[in-house]
């Protein structure tokens, strides 16, 4: 019994020693023992959960390390869920109370992930409806990472279709959690999971589970019945856990280890929409993610608030003059302001959401949590943010040299300030693709010289992260292509398969328009055909000098140019496997830097030798 995790209506959760997997980390996986004596389950579900489990891989999905089935006993080896499931934390006071609202928030879009991953990103065009999706389906890891561990009930929808209903004879799914039209018709849809995911939501609210008697009091129908009673009547934050509550001043919302208020509204309005009756009106499972993720930026902002008030920002800006104006970034017009903070003044930059945009409120949002988890030296600063009378904008430290494509050109930028530059940005990147302690990786997307901001003493700032990814711990995401030609991996665009090599393959190209003096678009111009293949024809006719612009040429000393050109042609390799990491670029152009200043260092000694020597040549001629 010490080794029960926690148990549900058809199985039981047990800690696995499995030395044999991992001598160092013995307490790696769970045991998923279906129980005996019960009727949902059989060996049909069994087996059906083995194939689903042995077809998808995502960081919010149990992984199957192994099986057992012998007469009645059937066994699931899973990676581990120390936590138990989240339904264990549901209406126990002594429990649920170490679930913070930030906790909570993150459990669901952990799962909201992967059920948007099972109904529409899976390779090969694959998808999948769990349709027993409850809290008893949902464990938790160590690091309270929600993983969804029920898949004996689920099914793959045919090829290309529309998602009108399949019919699926005999409805079944959770009890209290299954949607109500499924059960009716008998049509099953990916809105199906939906509703059940909304009353995962609802109870995370609430923080009783969907079974709860007070939920069928007074001739109510369950807790999705309830909630959409009081949703329009405008009294679900009745309904919320008072150990929620519990985390707010007597002037509710206010303190900042508390739950921000437009958080929880967020988090309510999309459970609301989930749990509706009519599967139609419900949203989509990436329509459920963003605003998720809206929630909890929203609760994140409340902790460390660098909110700026829109009166502050257009008085910096003198009301988005067309004077301020400095370019566009990735989702609006980008103005130059000044701020008052007491007796001074400070420069920023504001950019402010295009409200035409289709994807702008998404970008806004990505750019905004980015920048307020990923601090380093060499990614733009933030300064703050405006969401007020339908007005967004990201305020951030000014870069008074603004963009690097402004000096690809430039004969006085020299070469060893060209690789300090290439420095900067590579452990820009590093950093983010390494993530921060337990945060994931953050890819980039459009690396690129207009990216890359001067600070007056030529310090590099990556920036413009509106279509960045924040990825998991999965080595690829299934994604809609974005970048800029002439920068864009061949291969991203090729299969939509992003990843973190997509970066570096951008960040080479970046690394030989420095080289070269030229960008991507102007050799495209004169050339036919983008950066990429002209270094590449130029490679293989071993005219390698000839790339080198030539105002630097006579700067740099030749093992620097030769480091330096090796690792930018290997960031162009088309194969991923065959390009190396920020980390790896970061160490060579280290080097690369190491052989110019001992270059210098020994011109510098040469020269003082000969003027030495000159000098006394002259005395002795007196």
């Amino acid at each position: 019994m010490e080794c029960m995790i926690s148990s549900s209506g058809h199985y039981t959760l047990y800690r696995a020693a499995l030395s044999h997997f991992d001598e160092e980390n013995p307490n790696i996986g769970a045991i998923k023992r279906i129980s005996s004596g019960q009727d949902i389950y059989g060996k049909e579900e069994f087996h059906r959960e083995i194939e689903m489990l042995t077809t998808i891989k995502h960081h919010a999905i149990a992984t199957l390390l192994g099986y057992f089935a012998e007469g009645s006993e059937m066994v699931l080896l899973i990676n581990n869920v120390d936590n138990g499931l989240l339904s264990s934390y549901l209406g126990n006071e002594n429990a649920h109370c170490s679930l913070t609202w930030e906790k909570r928030l993150k459990i669901c879009i952990d799962v909201a992930h992967a059920l948007n991953y099972l109904h529409s990103e899976i390779e090969d065009q694959k998808r999948i409806i769990n349709r027993y999706i409850s809290s008893s389906s949902i464990g938790l890891d160590e690091n309270w990472g929600a993983k969804i561990i029920e898949f004996g009930f689920s099914i793959f929808l045919p090829p290309n279709h529309d998602d009108k209903g399949l019919y699926h004879g005999k409805p079944c799914g959770a009890e209290y959690f299954a949607d109500p039209e499924y059960l009716r018709t008998g049509y099953l849809t990916r809105k199906s999971d939906v509703y059940s995911f909304g009353v995962v939501l609802l109870e995370m609210l609430c923080g009783r589970p969907a079974h709860d008697i007070i939920y069928f009091m007074d001739g109510h129908k369950g807790l999705a019945y309830v909630a959409r009673q009081c949703f329009r009547m405008g009294t679900l934050e009745n309904m919320i856990d008072p150990t929620i509550k519990e985390e707010t001043s007597e002037n509710n919302f206010v303190l900042n280890k508390g739950p921000n208020k437009d958080s929880l509204h967020t988090f309510m309005e999309i459970a609301y929409y989930c749990v509706d009756e009519v599967e139609h009106y419900r949203p989509t499972m990436k329509e459920v993610v963003e605003e998720l993720e809206k929630a909890l930026l929203l609760q994140k902002n409340n902790k460390d608030n660098p909110r700026i008030s829109l009166e502050d920002i257009r008085l910096a800006t003198q009301n988005f003059h067309v004077d301020n104006y400095i370019g566009r970034g990735g989702f609006g017009k980008v103005y130059k302001g000044n701020c008052q903070y007491g007796d001074r003044v400070e420069p920023v930059v504001a950019k402010q959401l295009d409200k035409q945009s289709d994807q702008g409120e998404q970008q806004f949002l990505s750019e905004l949590q980015i920048l307020m988890e990923y601090k380093h030296e060499n990614v733009i600063g933030l300064v703050g943010y405006c969401d007020e009378q339908g007005e967004k904008v990201i305020v951030y430290e000014y870069a008074s040299r603004r963009s690097l494509d402004r000096y690809l050109n430039a004969p006085y930028l020299t070469w060893m300030q060209r690789l300090n530059i290439c420095i900067e940005v590579a452990s820009a990147l590093d950093f983010l693709h390494r993530g921060v302690g337990k945060q994931s990786k953050v890819v980039h997307r459009d690396i690129k010289t207009e990216n890359i901001l001067l600070n007056h003493d030529w310090k590099a700032k990556l920036g413009d992260f509106g279509l960045s990814l924040i990825s998991p711990k999965s080595d690829y995401i299934i994604d809609s292509v974005c970048g800029t030609l002439g920068y864009l991996d061949p291969v991203y665009k090729k299969l939509q398969f992003l990843s973190i090599e997509s970066d570096i393959y951008s960040f080479g190209v970046v690394l030989f328009e420095i080289l070269c003096g030229r960008s991507t678009f102007v050799i495209h111009k004169h050339e036919g055909h983008y950066l990429p293949d002209f270094i590449k024809n130029k490679f293989e006719e071993r005219k390698h000098d000839e790339v080198v612009f030539e105002p630097i040429k006579k700067q740099i000393e030749p093992r620097s140019l030769n480091t330096f050109q090796k690792i930018a042609y290997q960031c162009l390799r088309h194969e991923r496997a065959q390009r190396p990491t920020a980390k790896e670029v970061l160490i060579q152009l280290k080097k690369a830097l190491e052989f110019q200043v001992s270059y210098y260092s020994f011109r510098k000694v040469e020269f003082f030798m000969v003027t030495l020597i000159c000098i006394r040549q002259k005395r002795f001629s007196w």
